[in-house]
């Protein structure tokens, strides 16, 4: 009788031991709020100022935030008869304070970067042209790309002072020296990489996605060597899956972390693991959509002060943490909905997360408690 007790429980034992991994596996699994993730996360959202169809996000050295308003949905381009776009101030008080109107024959901004003199550097894709806004004196200037429909896209700006930025249009990255006013282009061995998002990480190595499914590839240029070296997401044909690689971001190991578009995924890059031409050190994320109907776009992406990675989803009209230690999403809906969230999100000092609603006309800033 004690012998068949003793079976009985070991076997209840076990059995609550199997149920409990289930829930562990499955709350994984499916991305459920776990105690390490954010938590607390309350979004607000305001319509912009002036214009229309908010785009990228920066901020400047007072933390003010700047919004691209290009007044049109590029596909990739806008109307050749649009009027230039506009650029937004948003100052840490929560208010608007100006609004910045583009000269006839400028383009429409979509990205924006700062650089260490306060100058708003912006590329131009539907005029083909780098442009620059110096606040102090109020000035434009812009510089036409060397290649013609070269749409210069993401704009990132290196330790050196140096301008980067990706030509969507002509599979190239470009570089502009702005003491010598003068352009360098590196060429992808791809013909339809379709560049599009850059940025740079603490060794001065510029890396930026090739966007065009069939490519689907991370690329990195290392300056000092004039070495242009790409990464595989997936080994095999990608051609017609939906895998766009949208922006990129370096996390504070120095790892690359991009957001993977028509696939519902966000991509990560272990350098420590990276082999140029493979995909070893790569893992892509994948999230359980809250409409499985609605399909998806992961677009922004950006890393906050505790290492979480922050992204959007224009499609589903939602954003979303990425906690990397346990391998679990946290979704949460945009303040309107079908707001179509894309390429402004961006991340405060202070661990706010902001985001451009681009069908919604609105900016939304969302806070961690």
């Amino acid at each position: 009788m004690f012998r068949q007790a003793k079976v009985f429980w070991t076997f209840r034992a076990f059995f609550v031991l199997l149920v409990g991994m289930a829930l562990v596996f499955l709350a994984v699994h499916e991305g459920f709020v776990h105690a390490s993730a954010p938590s607390g996360v309350t979004a607000t959202d305001f319509y912009i100022n002036n214009g229309s169809d908010p785009w990228g996000t920066t901020f400047d050295s007072q933390g003010n935030l700047w919004v691209a308003v290009p007044g049109c949905d590029p596909n990739p381009t806008c109307n050749k008869d649009d009027p230039p776009g506009k650029i937004e101030e948003y100052t840490t008080s929560k208010n608007w304070i100006q609004t910045i109107q583009l000269p006839a024959h400028y383009g429409q901004p979509l990205f924006l970067a700062f650089d260490k003199q306060g100058r708003l550097w912006f590329p131009a894709p539907m005029s083909n042209a780098l442009e620059m806004y110096n606040p102090g004196n109020q000035s434009f200037h812009k510089w036409k790309v060397p290649t013609t429909n070269a749409l210069p896209w993401d704009v990132a700006i290196d330790q050196k002072g140096k301008i980067w930025f990706t030509e969507h249009g002509s599979n190239k990255v470009g570089m502009f020296n702005p003491t010598t006013h003068t352009f360098t282009e590196i060429t992808t061995p791809a013909t339809n990489s379709n560049p599009y998002g850059i940025t740079v990480d603490s060794h001065n190595t510029i890396w930026f996605t090739e966007n065009t499914d069939a490519v689907a590839l991370i690329g990195e240029y290392i300056p000092a060597a004039s070495k242009l070296q790409e990464y595989k997401i997936r080994n095999g044909n990608t051609s017609g899956s939906g895998l766009t690689p949208h922006l990129i971001t370096i996390d504070h190991n120095g790892n690359v972390w991009w957001s993977e578009g028509w696939v519902g995924a966000i991509g990560e890059l272990k350098i420590s693991q990276a082999v140029p031409g493979t995909n070893d050190g790569v893992t892509e994320h994948f999230y359980t959509p809250p409409c499985s109907s609605c399909g998806t776009h992961t677009s922004g992406i950006a890393v906050d002060n505790n290492g979480n990675i922050w992204f959007d989803d224009s499609s589903q009209s939602i954003f979303g943490s990425f906690t990397i230690a346990s391998s679990t999403f946290s979704l949460y809906n945009t303040p309107t909905s079908n707001s179509h969230p894309h390429d402004g999100l961006n991340i405060d000092t202070h661990g706010n997360i902001w985001f451009d609603e681009e069908f919604a006309n609105k900016l939304a800033e969302a806070t961690v408690s």
